[in-house]
């Protein structure tokens, strides 16, 4: 090789800066600090969660993290459905990813077993529960067939369809001018008097009445159709 060509190699060599490959952070390691972040938070509210991680780019580079990863979020912990989990390295090297999560969280919910009119009073055979994702629930729900049974439904509803609680009205179980019996209690002691409804009401609602005797106008609680109970 003539000499010139040899000086020339050599400079090549000398002034050509060595690269030396990095190493990569695993995306896996990401994934899985997104998933032990949000499955711990929805763990505080839930009982078997379930965390689905939408997997990262694989044409993400990053450099390997010299220090345990850091995971952050900006959404409330109970958050079910689709939340973003923060990653980050505050190490030699700094990085932040955002993973997208969803947080799924089956149960059991009180749907129509038929279909059903409005204004239907509903009995335990109308409604039964089914598993469902309550993240997919944004009108609500109901857990349990005493929530709903008694109560009557503003709006119809087709079978299967999930009873959110917009969609119930309490029935009224007391009209207004309806003799009703007043029972007062005081301790142990329980009076029963005789009374007029003032307003119309449903269980649990309060509602004045007019003592029959003393004409007195008291509130109570309906506790049951034609009974309304007073604290004296």
């Amino acid at each position: 090789m003539p000499f010139r060509h040899i000086i020339s190699s050599l400079i090549v060599v000398f002034l050509t800066p060595v690269v030396q490959a990095q190493p990569l952070q695993s995306l896996a390691s990401i994934e899985q600090t997104a998933y032990v972040h949000a499955l711990h938070d929805a763990q505080a509210s839930y009982s078997q969660p379930q965390v689905l991680v939408d997997s990262l780019d694989n044409r993400l580079r990053l450099q390997q993290c010299d220090k345990e990863l850091h995971s952050f979020s900006n959404s409330v912990s109970n958050t079910v459905g689709s939340r973003t989990i923060g990653v980050k390295c505050q190490g030699t090297v700094e990085w932040t990813v955002y993973v997208p999560v969803k947080v799924k969280v089956v149960k059991p919910v009180v749907v129509s077993s038929r279909p059903l009119p409005a204004n239907q009073t509903l009995t335990a055979r109308d409604v039964r529960l089914e598993a469902m994702d309550i993240a997919e629930l944004r009108h609500g729900y109901k857990e349990s067939l005493e929530q709903v049974v008694g109560q009557q439904l503003k709006y119809p509803l087709s079978v299967g369809m999930v009873i959110p609680t917009r969609s119930l009205k309490q029935e009224k179980v007391i009209r207004r001018g309806e003799q009703i019996i007043l029972v007062a209690t005081a301790g142990t002691m329980e009076v029963r008097m005789n009374g007029t409804a003032l307003d119309d009401a449903g269980v649990g609602e309060k509602v004045k009445v007019k003592n029959s005797s003393s004409q007195r106008v008291v509130e109570g609680i309906v506790h049951a159709p034609g009974i309304v109970k007073v604290t004296m």
